[in-house]
């Protein structure tokens, strides 16, 4: 009763009600058997340690997986609600991107995710974009592949774990970060970022000369480990020792492998300074991103599948088709399925090759016309054609994405009608 008493005088004093459906009644043990009085008594839910504030455990140890529990609540609420739409592939992967993406990003702007968060969330990604809100599903394309950038043969969702670090990374200038575990954590982070970070020198007082990467070869005791001994100078040295009023200063180098450090001196700065090399020092998350995520090797079909006029659901199924992960009829045998093209007659394959495309060498011009239409070897060939041409045209006009955008209707009804219902199933958002 007292405690709710001092709880009503402070409202009448400051004008500050406590919100019955907001506030927590969190009890120790010694407590417990006064607990049904007390949550009658003030009108609070019971509550539990940690406490949360907009979502996010205030913590003062180490964040655990069961910290996180809220997170994959989250996304297990919102994947289960997507579930029960009939929704293509190309709409989950945009899902995926945009929403349970920035569910993360809100966490790992105040936390450093422990590893198990991060994979059991991804995993959940994965089992909606290939089953959606089926219990089983086969797995066309690795997750890393399909993690991959468009411009590298995947679809373009982030890793969470990269994420996680690039989120983080934005409080290392932050000052007061004192001996916490997540400020620990941080700092370890420091060697990931170094390719993106520019050293200038001015009065030389804030550089460790062998062990800041402020030269242009890096850490010079990692080129040099002798160079302490053969210059001279000591392991703790500043850089500021061979600077001096008119430049740098350096002591006579008599050895000729080291005369690579006086030969490659960057110019002297107003002051020192720690920067991004991003010109205007300002460095956006896809570039931190490449930082942790190192770039591939492109492929030059990508642009097939990018543009303002493609149909993303189309799309998919070409990336499919050019991975040879695509749905036919011949992967489809434990189903009971007729493996056979209605249209040819034969065995119905990924690429579906014949050697008497558009009637050449067919006892007729009906039978040759539908093999043409099957031969998806021939369209992956006009698809090639396309897109050299494309690659010709640099100014991306709407008259150059034309043929490419033509193209892609002429792919999926040959894969629609050689796989019969199967092909209509998995195009209609069935399956995907």
């Amino acid at each position: 009763m007292l405690f709710r008493d001092v709880l009503h005088e402070f409202a009448d004093f400051s004008g500050l009600h406590a919100n019955i459906n907001k506030s927590q009644l969190i009890l120790s043990k010694s407590a417990s058997s006064m607990r049904n009085r007390l949550l009658a008594i003030l009108g609070f839910q019971e509550g539990h340690l940690p406490v949360r504030y907009l979502g996010l455990p205030l913590i003062s140890s180490r964040l655990s997986i069961d910290d996180c529990k809220p997170l994959l609540l989250k996304v297990d609420e919102r994947l289960q609600g997507w579930s029960s739409l009939s929704l293509s592939f190309a709409a989950r992967v945009q899902l995926l991107k945009s929403v349970i993406s920035a569910l993360n990003i809100y966490w790992a702007m105040a936390f450093i995710l422990p590893k198990g968060v991060l994979k059991a969330v991804e995993a959940r990604m994965r089992k909606f974009l290939w089953q959606g809100g089926r219990d089983s599903g086969a797995v066309k394309v690795a997750w890393v592949d399909v993690c991959k950038p468009l411009e590298e043969g995947g679809q373009g969702i982030r890793r969470l774990e990269p994420l996680n670090h690039i989120s983080a990374t934005v409080r290392l200038d932050s000052s007061g970060g004192g001996g916490s575990w997540s400020w620990r954590k941080i700092l370890k982070l420091r060697h990931q970022l170094m390719g993106g970070v520019s050293y200038h020198v001015g009065s030389g007082e804030d550089f460790w000369l062998w062990h800041d990467p402020w030269h242009p070869l890096g850490p010079l005791i990692h080129r040099f480990p002798n160079g302490p001994r053969i210059i001279g100078i000591p392991l703790e040295a500043k850089v500021s020792l061979v600077i001096d009023e008119r430049g740098w200063n350096w002591p006579l180098i008599t050895d000729i492998e080291h005369l690579e450090i006086v030969d490659r001196l960057p110019p002297l700065a107003r002051s020192d300074l720690i920067g991004w090399k991003k010109e205007g020092g300002v460095l956006t998350t896809t570039e931190a991103y490449r930082l942790f995520q190192p770039l591939g090797q492109k492929v030059c079909w990508h642009v097939l599948l990018r543009g303002p006029l493609r149909i993303p659901r189309n799309c998919f199924i070409l990336w499919l088709a050019i991975l040879e992960r695509l749905s036919t009829l011949d992967r489809a045998w434990w189903l009971g399925l007729d493996s056979t093209c209605v249209l040819c007659s034969t065995g119905e394959t990924e690429t579906h090759t014949h050697t008497s495309s558009f009637g050449v060498n067919s006892p007729g011009y009906a039978s040759g016309s539908w093999k043409g239409r099957c031969d998806f070897e021939f369209l992956i060939l006009v698809g090639n054609i396309l897109l050299c041409g494309r690659q010709g045209d640099g100014r991306g006009s709407t008259r150059g994405m034309l043929p490419l955008v033509l193209f892609l209707p002429l792919f999926i009804f040959g894969w629609s009608v050689t796989s019969g219902d199967l092909g209509a199933f998995y195009y209609s958002g069935a399956h995907g």
